[in-house]
């Protein structure tokens, strides 16, 4: 969530002003596509027989499709920054009316939404001393303000989704194509977000079972998909990075090398896949009992150290268990807790300042400090990514299909097609689209010192 001075400051007319922009450049390309397909392509055909001609008219078409798609996508841009400017005047005129109903009643706002009632006031004559009454004034100014500030960030999230999509279009010089990505829920907008690549975000490398048992886990904790994976992303080491599969001998020397350290050095190094603490690991156990057992019904809080450090090491699937569990418990305490980015920052650092900071500044990264400020900030860089990626393994086979082989479609023959998700098996292909129209032939030229053609007539 933002903060409540960032939506009441928030100038949504700057939006309104690029969506302007947008259409005015959409409405140009859709101009010269019309001039180029309609008025030039059509004159040649009159006037231009031959390969040459029909040549150039397909040059010229070729060029009225690109300036469509350009249409096409200006007109997405345009449509993007429109709803985004209506979303925030929606939320501020929200945050506005839950901001005099607080003032009216003497309620106090803190910049991330929480209410409560102003002491100081609880003295002034003709304060309404009634306590289910205050309740209720605080739960709905709660709910008002909380609304609003959950609204702009949604839309935010939702708009930036759109434009990836549109960025992605750059890709597509086919119309229909182009229209058919701005569909909701399209497979094709979803492969070209992800063809944009990771831009220099690491991968999260690990095999189909630690996958599988992210899906277990959240099943089993309630806790989203989103912020394991996020988690898991951001604990990868990188030896882990290294190799993907986890088994190679960089991982394996890693993997040793954390588990001596911790027997020798430092007993509250991090352990496994998700860097666990042994601490944290029997704190969890401690507070679900019975959930975590060896094969033979030992409970693995009867483990030493040594014992559990050796199980967490060597077995990431329990590590992901784990740390969904932590996850949950650590939402158990409402201050703080309310998203995941606040669970992803709290899973870092579970201090009395951090949950106080996530209340004032909920999701905002801007005025945060040391770890948690840079963990926030990972947030905000992998979100995107873990979106789309969970995006696309939610699609079927047919549909991954279909997708590939349209932008397939637009790539030149024997080029490259390269999809990047930032989890599973990445995707590639070989471009099948049309080459580019061949130019018409040039005119000869005279021949070096030639004299030159008299003309007729004379």
């Amino acid at each position: 969530m933002i903060s409540v001075e960032e939506l009441d400051s928030a100038r949504s007319s700057q939006w309104r002003d690029a969506a302007d922009d947008a259409l005015r450049a959409a409405k140009q390309c859709a101009t010269i596509a019309g001039y180029a397909r309609d008025e030039i392509a059509r004159t040649l055909k009159a006037n231009w027989s031959g390969d040459a001609g029909r040549a150039a008219r397909a040059s010229f078409v070729k060029h009225a499709d690109d300036y469509e798609a350009a249409e096409v996508a200006l007109k997405a841009m345009a449509k993007a920054y429109d709803d985004l400017a209506e979303a925030i005047t929606d939320a501020q005129r929200d945050l506005r009316s839950g901001l005099d109903y607080a003032s009216k009643h003497g309620l106090r706002v803190y910049p991330s939404g929480r209410v409560e009632l102003a002491q100081p006031m609880a003295t002034e004559p003709g304060y309404d001393k009634d306590e289910a009454e205050a309740d209720a004034h605080v739960q709905h100014a709660h709910e008002v303000v909380s609304a609003a500030l959950t609204k702009a960030p949604r839309a935010d999230t939702e708009v930036a989704g759109r434009l990836r999509t549109v960025e992605g279009l750059t890709a597509v010089k086919d119309p229909k194509l182009a229209r058919e990505a701005l569909e909701p829920g399209s497979p094709l907008a979803i492969a070209l977000r992800l063809r944009g690549g990771l831009g220099g975000v690491h991968r999260i490398n690990v095999p189909p079972s630690v996958l599988d048992a992210v899906d277990r886990a959240a099943r089993e904790t309630g806790v989203s998909r989103k912020v394991i994976l996020a988690t898991l992303w951001q604990e990868q080491q990188w030896y882990q990075n290294h190799e993907p599969r986890l088994r190679g001998p960089l991982s394996e020397i890693g993997r040793f090398g954390e588990w001596l350290w911790s027997q020798t050095v430092d007993p509250g190094k991090s352990l496994g896949i998700t860097h666990i603490k042994m601490p944290t690991a029997r704190k969890v156990f401690e507070q679900n009992p019975g959930v975590f057992t060896m094969a033979d019904g030992r409970p693995m809080s009867t483990l030493n150290d040594r014992e559990l450090a050796a199980v967490i090491e060597h077995n990431p699937e329990l590590s992901v268990r784990i740390s969904a569990h932590l996850l949950a418990d650590l939402r158990k305490n409402p201050e703080g807790s309310d998203t995941d980015k606040q669970l992803f920052v709290l899973y870092a650092a579970d201090t009395g300042q951090v949950r106080g900071d996530n209340e004032r500044y909920g999701d905002e990264a801007e005025y945060r400090r040391n770890i948690v400020h840079t963990r926030s900030k990972s947030w905000d860089e992998v979100e995107p990514h873990i979106d789309d990626a969970m995006a696309w393994h939610g699609l079927t086979d047919e549909e991954r299909a279909g997708a590939l082989r349209k932008l397939e479609s637009q790539a030149p023959p024997g080029s490259h097609v390269h999809l990047e998700p930032i989890y599973g098996d990445q995707v590639g292909g070989v471009g099948t689209g049309p080459p580019e129209p061949p130019s018409p032939p040039a005119e000869p030229a005279p021949e070096p010192g030639a004299p030159p053609t008299p003309p007729e007539g004379d």
